[in-house]
């Protein structure tokens, strides 16, 4: 892919846009907050819910706030296949301290493709905990972020829900924290992700996570979870050292 455009908006199985610039090389971590910051305010119209920054020459890709994101990832290996003109793709991501290895497949709709991204030795603990805020849950840790799924309707009231249950379980230091509402609907499991970013402050009801499906999949023991946007993104575990996460990309703009 001819380099003329340096910014896309990407979407995970019809949501949760992120933003990427690309860039010649790598920034301090402090210029990331800073720049992440003024990317969402400048794509805030084209939907996106997270930004980041890649990297071409190094194959890796860095978030705004330094979390991990498994959608954001998969929106870094569509554009890297594109850019190297390859079906698979090794890169690093933050938030995960391996390598990421993924494969994209192109659709007939060109600004569509099936992306899968393996990610090797993820460790992904949990820990069920009761009467957090009045609820019990689960705690899934990624590393990169952490979220705490709870099997209950989604209330209206999310936002103070969230903050409370990160202040009650001391999560405010880390990079990236989610609460997520599941509910079982007939033979499939519907997930409502809040996701909060610490560095760059951040506050989303996500319309799609993917590494809240990641989380989701963990509890459930279910391979396809429904997003918010009504798509499914699927989850894979081998063990406890591998995860595969996997569904439709778009690029909805380029700049």
């Amino acid at each position: 892919m001819e380099q003329k455009h340096h910014l896309f908006v990407i979407s995970a199985a019809g949501g949760n846009a992120t933003a990427i610039r690309i860039l010649e090389h790598a920034l301090p971590r402090a210029e990331y907050e800073e720049k992440g910051k003024q990317l969402m305010t400048e794509t805030e119209k084209s939907g996106a819910e997270q930004c980041g920054f890649l990297i071409p020459s190094e194959n890796h890709f860095e978030m705004a706030g330094g979390e991990f994101c498994g959608n954001a990832s998969r929106a870094a290996a569509l554009l890297l296949s594109r850019i190297h003109n390859v079906g698979t793709i090794s890169f690093t991501v933050s938030g995960f301290s391996g390598k990421v290895s993924g494969e994209v497949i192109q659709t007939p709709d060109k600004n569509k493709a099936d992306v899968r991204c393996v990610f090797p030795g993820m460790r992904v603990s949990s820990k069920e905990l009761k009467n957090v805020h009045g609820h019990t849950g689960t705690l899934v840790d990624l590393g990169g972020i952490v979220h705490f799924v709870i099997n209950a309707p989604f209330p209206k009231n999310y936002e103070e829900i969230h903050r409370a249950i990160t202040k009650e379980l001391g999560l405010e230091k880390r990079d990236a924290v989610g609460v997520v509402w599941i509910q079982k609907e007939e033979e499939s499991v519907m997930m409502h992700p809040v996701v909060w970013v610490r560095a760059i402050d951040t506050f989303f009801y996500e319309t799609s996570c993917g590494s809240g499906t990641i989380a989701v999949g963990k509890v459930t023991g279910e391979r396809f979870i429904v997003q918010p946007s009504g798509g499914t993104i699927e989850s894979i575990f081998f063990g406890d050292q591998m995860v595969v996460l996997r569904s439709i990309m778009e690029v909805i703009h380029e700049s």
